[in-house]
């Protein structure tokens, strides 16, 4: 996968701020110091998904998280990993809060990246990328719902490959963070990460 540093940079001061808390600034300093390095080198070792994947923002983002619990060589418990991303999540909510699924244009917005998406793998680009993001609209709950589910996950895949599985369920629960940061409301049955066949997005307003 190409390298871009812009999630870690992003991110960095955030995560810091977590270590330094929870243990002390020159331990935070080490860490991610080393995550640094560590960023790199997981990005560079995962699968090509294609440069222009619309979806590999989400594979870099996450990655970001990994590179700290990798660098500590895993003595930062996942549920400090999982505080990261959850207050990174927070640094950003202005960009997220500019949505409300409370509208028809808000939850255009949502899906406007997994639509995109699905326009963008086409059968050459599945053959050319196989193991990037699968995504599809079957199980509609009703006409006009905000809804897609993922049934192939490059970021849980190479999660199991790192030996850092565990990190993958936490991460999951973000995502009804991020969703209630744009108003809204995750309503999931399933994860990959848990060993469900896929991982649903059912997205509605959270006024109504």
């Amino acid at each position: 996968m190409k390298y871009n540093s812009f999630y870690f940079w992003m991110f960095q001061s955030p995560m810091k701020k977590i270590l330094t808390e929870r243990y002390n600034s020159a331990y935070a300093a080490e860490i991610m110091r080393k995550s640094k390095r560590v960023y790199r080198e997981i990005v560079e070792r995962a699968d090509d998904i294609g440069d222009d994947n619309p979806m590999a923002y989400n594979e870099l983002f996450a990655l970001a998280f990994v590179a700290p619990y990798l660098a500590s060589e895993k003595k930062i418990p996942p549920e400090t990993v999982q505080e990261m991303m959850r207050r990174a999540l927070y640094h950003i909510k202005w960009y997220f809060s500019r949505t409300d699924l409370n509208t028809d244009k808000g939850k255009a917005e949502n899906k406007k990246s997994v639509a995109k998406y699905a326009k963008w793998y086409t059968p050459e680009k599945e053959q050319q990328y196989p193991t990037s993001f699968k995504v599809d609209f079957e199980g509609l709950p009703y006409e006009g719902a905000c809804y897609y589910r993922i049934t192939r996950c490059p970021i849980c895949s190479y999660a199991e490959k790192l030996g850092v599985s565990e990190l993958m369920p936490l991460f999951c629960e973000l995502d009804e963070v991020m969703i209630m940061l744009q108003h809204g409301v995750l309503h999931r049955e399933q994860t990959l990460a848990d060993g469900g066949a896929c991982c649903d997005y059912f997205i509605t307003g959270d006024k109504e």
